[in-house]
């Protein structure tokens, strides 16, 4: 893959480029994007297991010597292992995220990228991304709360009607003003603050694109989601109804759509890291930049 020309994109061109970063190594982004969901299988096993072998103890301490504390004990482990699971889920997707931004980033300046490098990346990132993701979530929640009480103390139902509105349009704009902090963070490897400023920064006058392309990326994912619901129905119209059957093509459907799942991820991030490059150019003239260091040195 030779280096693209970088210029000013339009939407359509940041999708062309998506896709041909994808054709360059569909591997390697396929190999990263299955990896980090293959972890979470196994980190997810493994805590069941641990949580369903101590509440299967605690129970049967329970039939033999009735004790609530042992009821409770069982029940703050469930709690546990659902805290311990979303948050392990939430650093494995922020790996997943950075590995995939990673080998984005330099298969689109035509730079080799391997699935090891990729996924240290990924590790080394994932921390930052995660605090980020955590402080993106606060403000958003922060700007629901404050419109909410703000309608409450009004006490008529048009101001909630209003403020809900309201929040969500504020949503729609945090989130495009920081949709490519993850790519700040990996490929500048800035801390979670200055990484969301910077994105922040390069969004501005730019938001609407980036809307367009989160709508576009949308209506590509929907297409294939119903393309996939749309072969399996027809296929278990074709069974008759039969119970076993169904209980196959149930199964060969959820592997199908884990499948197509894995497969989309890097579609996203490239668009996104694609994205980043597009503001940089906009912004800070970026193209000029690297055709002034590919100049021979004096």
């Amino acid at each position: 893959m030779q280096a693209p020309q970088l210029r000013p994109l339009g939407v359509g061109d940041v999708l062309d480029r998506t896709f041909t970063v994808y054709r360059s190594k569909p591997l390697v982004f396929i190999a990263l994007s299955a990896i980090w969901y293959l972890v979470l299988v196994l980190v997810f096993i493994v805590l069941a297991v641990a949580i369903f072998a101590g509440a299967l103890a605690a129970f049967s301490r329970q039939a033999t010597n009735p004790s609530p504390e042992l009821i409770a004990s069982a029940a703050v482990g469930i709690i546990g292992f659902v805290l311990v699971a979303v948050i392990v889920a939430i650093l494995a997707f922020s790996a997943q995220s950075a590995s995939l931004v990673d080998a984005a980033a330099l298969r689109y300046l035509a730079k080799d990228a391997a699935i090891g490098e990729s996924f240290r990346a990924g590790i080394s990132a994932s921390g930052r991304l995660f605090i980020a993701g955590i402080l993106v979530f606060l403000a958003i929640v922060g700007v629901w709360a404050v419109l909410i009480i703000a309608a409450a103390l009004t006490n008529q139902g048009i101001a909630f009607v209003v403020a809900v509105l309201a929040a969500i349009v504020a949503t729609a704009y945090l989130g495009c003003s920081w949709l490519v902090a993850p790519v700040v963070v990996v490929v500048e490897k800035m801390g979670p603050v200055a990484a969301l400023g910077r994105a922040w920064r390069l969004s501005g006058g730019n938001r609407w694109r980036i809307f367009g392309i989160q709508i576009l990326l949308f209506i590509l994912n929907l297409v294939l989601s119903l393309l996939i619901g749309g072969i399996f129905g027809g296929l278990v119209a074709s069974q008759g109804g039969q119970p076993g059957q169904l209980g196959v093509t149930n199964v060969v459907q959820s592997l199908v759509n884990l499948a197509s799942t894995i497969i989309w991820a890097p579609v996203e991030w490239i668009a996104f890291t694609v994205l980043y490059y597009d503001l940089r150019v906009r912004k800070e003239a970026f193209d000029l930049q690297l055709a002034a260091e590919a100049l021979p040195q004096s």
